[in-house]
């Protein structure tokens, strides 16, 4: 007997880990079932974001809404059930549940903490951020949230055996659970379709929080537009080659109009536009004009900063559109300007590639950088060195860090540290509501300080040069408001804290001479609503650009233009 013992154990040590030891006491299961028990877990454990935002919509006072709770629970379990069972063949189930379970808890973790919703934009921003701004995200929170949702699961997936059933069998077997599932999920929806249909119409956000659809979704679509459209244009369309100076600019001092873009500030928080505190000190004090109702393209820089230079206007834009041709850039290089673009974000999201640029984030020595990134300010070292290298027309973009989040106590010098206390955390729900207004109020008046410098640089230039800058955010941000935080929503469902942005014009005195310009005309359209839409034409028609691409009606600066001095006179004559 000791011996046949022996043997056993002899054998099963040949055998390994697959049949004793710790994997082997936990046993096997099928692979329907493993479906069914992940489904169950996805929905428990990986959807309380949506489980809030259901109960926020449709409040609990009434056994009915308990009953709907218990079928939405259900429909989602449908859902995920049917298509883990349809992957649930040997070579693929394994390595997808491998992948599905840490991204599924890093998505709840940011639903969860920041209340974003997943849509193709949000992949997007995922995709084109880069590794420093990704970083501000990372935490202990974050690494919670791994552990238990995405690693804990995968080692107990590893350590059980998970039965396939082949042949014709298992395929019935797939397909009986897979229908099972989905007649359950449609007597779900049938059942209280008069909640479902307004909820889902009306509220979008609830389809694009359900975890992992979600993301499964928009990744399947930001993949299909962008990969399929880059791959069907051979090349780029011009615009505006027709661009050309009028004759009265050309004969008028050089222009330099420098263009800040600014970074996820939002309009309330300037106090040069009407906000309660004084944020913008040094800018009061400049003659610079505020604009009180201008509205965004979007609510992301990938979207936003492609389609305010675009020139399609937010109605038209699309990403495939504006890649299949020019933008605002290189119309005003038809037309002689010379165009330099200089970054201190992730990128210009593919404007300014056929224009002069760079990035005072490749230099960790140059003044105002770090090991945390680069201040605003960085953007205005050597930037005179390009104007006195180009004697022409002048166009610059100094795209901004400006307010971008959730690290805003990063974005700021200790000397702009005016309003405290602060929140000094990534985990912006974890921050007191007033903490977390003054660290971005911070963010603000640092913007103030750097919009000055640009503005007292622009005067230094006037004695040879018409100088102008121009400041507006590529979109707001939200700062916990009904429990939201940070940018991205979609637009269609976004709070206005994350369309509504501020626009800032300065305008040198002899420019407004040799421009035409009404300064109190300007002033008086402060609160007329404009848009990002605007500024395509605005910039065309302030360096006085003629081209069938400008449309006059949308150029802030045209009714507020006298007409040239001949025109003047001809029209007092007759």
């Amino acid at each position: 007997m000791y011996t046949a013992l022996s043997r056993r154990a002899a054998a099963a040590a040949i055998r390994g880990p697959s049949a004793s030891g710790f994997i082997g006491r936990w046993g096997g299961v099928r692979s329907t079932r493993l479906s069914l028990l992940t489904a169950t877990g996805l929905v428990a454990f990986y959807n309380v974001p949506v489980w809030k935002e259901v109960l926020r919509l449709v409040p609990c006072t009434s056994l009915e809404a308990a009953a709907f709770y218990f079928s939405f629970a259900v429909l989602m379990w449908s859902a995920f059930a049917l298509l883990l069972t349809l992957c649930s063949f040997r070579p693929v189930f394994k390595p997808l549940l491998t992948l599905l379970f840490p991204v599924s808890a890093v998505v709840a973790y940011f639903m969860g903490t920041y209340g974003v919703a997943i849509d193709s934009v949000m992949v997007q921003n995922l995709f084109e951020t880069d590794l420093r701004e990704a970083g501000a995200f990372a935490g202990p929170g974050l690494l919670a949230y791994l552990a238990v949702l995405g690693v804990m699961p995968v080692v107990l997936l590893w350590t059980v055996r998970i039965d396939y059933t082949g042949g014709i069998k298992g395929l019935l077997s797939r397909l009986m659970v897979a229908a099972a599932c989905l007649v359950t999920g449609a007597a779900m929806l049938a059942g209280f379709y008069s909640t479902y249909a307004p909820l889902f119409r009306e509220h979008r956000q609830v389809t694009q929080m359900i975890n992992p659809t979600n993301y499964l979704y928009a990744f399947g679509k930001y993949v299909r537009h962008r990969w399929g459209t880059t791959a069907r244009v051979a090349a780029v369309a011009p615009l505006g080659t027709d661009a050309h100076r009028s004759p009265v600019a050309a004969r008028a001092r050089k222009a330099l109009v420098v263009f800040v873009l600014g970074e996820t500030a939002r309009a309330d928080h300037f106090g040069l536009i009407g906000y309660g505190r004084d944020t913008t000190p040094e800018l009061s004090g400049l003659g610079v004009l505020g604009y009180t109702r201008v509205s965004s393209c979007g609510t992301s820089t990938a979207v936003s900063v492609p389609c305010l230079f675009s020139g399609l206007g937010r109605a038209g834009y699309t990403d495939g559109a504006a890649w299949k041709r020019e933008g605002l850039l290189d119309v005003l290089q038809h037309a002689g300007i010379d165009v330099y673009w200089r970054e201190n974000n992730s990128d210009c999201k593919g404007t300014c590639v056929r224009v002069a640029h760079d990035s005072v984030m490749d230099d960790p020595e140059r003044p105002f950088c770090g090991a945390q990134g680069c201040l605003d300010e960085a953007l205005l070292v050597g930037l005179q060195a390009y104007v006195d290298a180009h004697p022409g027309d002048i166009f610059i973009v100094l795209h901004t860090m400006g307010s971008h989040g959730p690290a805003y106590y990063q974005r700021y010098p200790p000397a702009y540290e005016r309003f405290t206390p602060v929140c000094r955390t990534n985990r912006l729900d974890t921050c007191t509501h007033e903490s977390l207004v003054n660290a971005y109020d911070n963010t603000i008046a640092y913007t103030d300080h750097f919009l000055a410098q640009v503005v007292l640089w622009l005067q230094r230039q006037e004695a040879t040069r018409d100088t102008a800058m121009v400041y507006v955010s590529d979109h707001g941000e939200s700062l916990g408001e009904n429990g939201i935080y940070l940018h991205a929503a979609p637009y269609a469902f976004a709070p206005r804290a994350q369309t509504h942005v501020p626009m800032l014009i300065w305008l040198a005195q002899a420019a407004v001479r040799d421009w035409r310009l009404d300064m109190a005309c300007l002033a008086a359209g402060r609160e007329q609503a404009y848009s990002h839409d605007n500024l395509f034409h605005t910039f065309l028609g302030l360096f006085d650009v003629r081209s069938a691409v400008y449309r006059q009606e949308l150029d802030v600066f045209a009714p507020c233009r006298k007409p040239p001095p001949a025109l003047q006179g001809r029209s007092g004559s007759s």
